[in-house]
């Protein structure tokens, strides 16, 4: 048989391209094995790329020098062997490196090793980045990298300068709004930080839109709260206007009544004369606004019933109007509650101030006083939006007992 230095150049040429490839395959395998953290594998291709690496050299050295001297002991030696029996070794080489090489892809496919999670992580549409006390980045994909640059100005390289520019906040990047979100890690006993970055900008819009939809829905319940108070005041009004229509009514019927009636019969002529005289104490009573005597007197009954002393300082002045007279006893109405049911008051005073430019109506109780700032609610805040609207005020004050103030403008 031919030994291996006899061959012609070209084929030992194609001998030694052989080993170069598996040379190239076991470089390949290691690498990937070491990424993968799987040490058998590294192993074993470190094995076929010693064994190529070695069959290469040794042709290397038949190509220089022959079967000279000058040749290694060990390459003479393999040089003299029949060139059949390279070709079982190298082929058995080669079937290791490809049958390794195979298991190290099969594994890359088939199993989480770090390179896929960088590659999950790099596919996801939001930004990670973690990194140790020190700002040392241990990882970072793709998205958190580009938002570095937007935000910095530079590559991401301290992962507490990062975080030092955008911070647990919302920030606009590439025309979208970015929520960034930090948190600890534990790791073997350390302390890792992971910063997140989510693409908010569809929700943020969405928060805009129901933000401006509450403020529209604000308004209109703004308006529906002075629309219900400005009921009461219509239907007083209808009920007054109808009270007008049936004393009309009545005495027109009472006219014709004694007309038709004979002035003989005494009897029918007594229950007529006394109905006249009901009528015209109704008259009266209309003309002299006997509202303000039965309004006072639901709010003394009131008063009674909570047992709560009222005291009147002076009487109603005769320069309110009658919206104005509506209100007033409105106010006391709620002042009389509120100081049996917050103040546990026992006593009420009532009093008029009036000066050049306003008429000031005082409610003061000699209950508990309130707590911190004074702030309508409930009746009373319906009352202010009713005294607005009619040009007046209301207010609250805390002295000697708690006052509530009613103040009408008297060029209103």
């Amino acid at each position: 048989m031919t030994p291996l230095f006899q061959l012609s150049e070209l084929t030992r040429s194609l001998f030694s391209l052989w080993t170069l490839f598996l040379c190239l395959i076991g470089i390949f395998s290691i690498v990937r094995s070491v990424a993968q953290k799987r040490l058998r594998f590294a192993v074993f291709a470190l094995f076929t790329f010693c064994c190529s690496y070695f069959l290469w050299q040794v042709l290397f050295d038949i190509h220089l020098f022959g079967d000279t001297d000058a040749a290694v002991a060990v390459s003479r030696k393999i040089g003299g062997l029949p060139w059949i029996v390279l070709l079982p070794v190298l082929s058995a080489v080669t079937a290791a490196a490809i049958v390794n090489l195979a298991a190290v892809i099969r594994y890359g496919k088939r199993s989480i090793t770090p390179d896929a999670v960088k590659l999950c992580l790099d596919q996801i549409p939001c930004g990670v980045c973690c990194f140790d006390d020190d700002g040392r980045v241990l990882f970072s994909n793709v998205c958190m990298n580009r938002l570095c640059v937007s935000a910095t100005g530079n590559i991401l390289q301290n992962g507490n300068l990062l975080y030092k520019a955008v911070g647990d906040s919302i920030m606009t990047l590439d025309g979208h709004r970015w929520r960034f979100v930090l948190r600890d890690l534990p790791l073997d006993g350390e302390r890792l930080h992971e910063l997140t970055a989510s693409d908010v900008t569809a929700e943020y819009a969405k928060t805009e839109a129901l933000q401006k939809d509450q403020e529209a829905l604000s308004r209109l319940n703004r308006k529906l709260k002075k629309y219900n108070l400005g009921i009461d005041d219509t239907v007083r009004k209808q009920e007054i206007l109808r009270a007008k229509v049936n004393i009309h009514d009545e005495m027109n019927r009472l006219m014709l009544s004694t007309v038709a009636t004979e002035k003989e019969d005494a009897a029918t002529m007594e229950r007529i004369f006394t109905l006249w005289e009901q009528n015209a104490l109704l008259l009266c009573m209309e003309a002299e606004n006997p509202t303000d005597k039965k309004a006072v007197s639901d709010v003394e009954k009131l008063a009674e019933a909570l047992k709560i002393r009222l005291v009147w300082k002076n009487d109603l002045p005769e320069g309110l109007t009658e919206k104005q007279r509506g209100l007033f006893f409105s106010t006391a109405r709620e002042a009389i509650a509120n100081a049996a049911k917050h103040a546990d008051a026992s006593r009420i005073e009532i009093s008029f101030t009036e000066t050049d430019s306003e008429t000031v109506c005082a409610f003061k109780n000699d209950g508990k006083l309130p707590a911190g700032e004074i702030c309508f609610a409930g009746g009373l805040y319906n009352l202010s939006l009713l005294a607005k609207k009619q040009g007046a005020s209301l207010s609250g004050g805390v002295g000697e007992g708690f006052t509530l103030f009613l103040r009408f403008p008297k060029n209103g």
